[in-house]
């Protein structure tokens, strides 16, 4: 697929190259459900963990983008492969001819999909917080267009958008009296915060090192340092459209806690967060003290919404109980309650896929 594939008179799809990076992320930027997962570091990063990321771009006729899609390319079985876009596509789903751009993305994917042996794409479109994009029904569009809802989502369908207001006192009431009252002691406690928009190696090595301590206690495996690494300079290029930043709280100056957060336009998301639990940390609520100086931080920057990336409600009778406390600790900052549409698939290859899900069912798999 080395040329372009054109669907109307108006647009066309075709593969995206180094030159079109730019574009791409004033694109993201513009849109608000842009995210960071369908920004050009976050693929290029999964490639250092074996994901090879393949994107398209479509455009219009006077050469403006109205659609990119973002896949990352993962080994299946017996030479196959699926293919799978996180919080991807993105278009102008609320244009006049959002279908047809759309159905340029769609049909882009299928083509893509073939070439390299596909048995399934995987779209998983995150929700608009506001504007027309925001009313648009992307599930249904998807289903229209005979996709199929997946039987369980990648990501974590729920999360809050914190509006960040002025930074300070206004944005802090509207948390919790609590997270107000820990955050204010962890600063009396002598809590200091660093803030790193560099994507220097030496933040993202000490940051990796508290998500380790962290994922040793909680019983996950964190991503590798060269993914971290290569995400937060990727991001940190000082490109008006994405951002990064790496909190670090100190105590005495030892990093005990942090944040990794990158940008996309006005909005920053907290992907990456980790602390200390030693006893003697007990009472300096460091993480409360981080998320207040990162918040302070990107208001003064410009920034407008956090999005605390995963968070389930309480009486949520679906939600892994695992992720309770990260979300009880994150519903004390407030904001806006946001559920994404789900996964997504385009059946590519229907004999393979029906042996994949065979095998789901055989692990015992819903």
């Amino acid at each position: 697929m080395s040329v372009d594939h054109p669907v109307g008179a108006h647009v066309a799809v075709r593969p995206a190259v180094d030159a079109d990076a730019e574009a791409w992320h004033a694109f993201l930027a513009a849109r608000p459900e842009g995210d960071p997962l369908q920004a050009w570091p976050w693929g290029e990063a999964a490639r250092i963990s074996g994901e090879r990321p393949e994107r398209l771009i479509v455009r219009g006729v006077d050469g403006r983008v109205r659609g990119v899609a973002q896949a990352l390319v993962r080994s299946a079985f017996a030479g196959a492969t699926v293919l799978y876009l996180p919080h991807g596509p993105v278009w102008e789903r609320e244009a006049p001819d959002g279908g047809d751009v759309l159905d340029a993305l769609l049909a882009g994917l299928r083509a893509l999909a073939r070439r390299e042996r596909g048995i399934v794409v995987l779209l998983e479109p995150r929700a608009a917080l506001e504007g027309e994009a925001a009313g648009v029904d992307v599930g249904g569009a998807l289903a229209g267009r005979g996709l199929r809802r997946a039987r369980r989502p990648i990501q974590l369908v729920a999360t809050r958008m914190v509006e960040l207001l002025d930074g300070g006192d206004e944005l802090a009431a509207t948390w919790t009296s609590d997270a107000r009252n820990l955050a204010g002691r962890s600063a009396r406690e002598g809590v200091a915060v660093e803030i790193d928009r560099l994507g220097a190696s030496g933040a993202a090595r000490e940051f990796h090192g508290l998500l380790e301590a962290t994922g040793e206690r909680a019983a996950f495996r964190p991503r590798p340092l060269a993914f971290l690494e290569g995400l937060a300079a990727g991001f940190a290029t000082g490109a008006p459209s994405i951002g990064w930043y790496t909190a670090i709280a100190r105590l005495g100056g030892r990093a005990i806690a942090g944040m990794a957060v990158p940008r996309v336009g006005d909005r920053a998301f907290y992907l990456y967060g980790a602390s200390l639990r030693e006893p003697e940390l007990k009472h300096v609520n460091a993480a409360y003290g981080t998320m207040a100086a990162l918040m302070r931080a990107l208001a003064g920057d410009g920034v407008r919404w956090l999005d605390l990336w995963g968070v389930v409600d309480a009486d949520d009778p679906t939600a892994d109980p695992s992720w309770q406390g990260y979300s009880l600790f994150k519903r004390k900052f407030g904001g806006r309650a946001v559920r994404h549409p789900g996964v997504f698939e385009m059946v590519v290859d229907r004999p393979r896929v029906l042996v994949r899900d065979l095998r789901d069912r055989l692990r015992g798999g819903p």
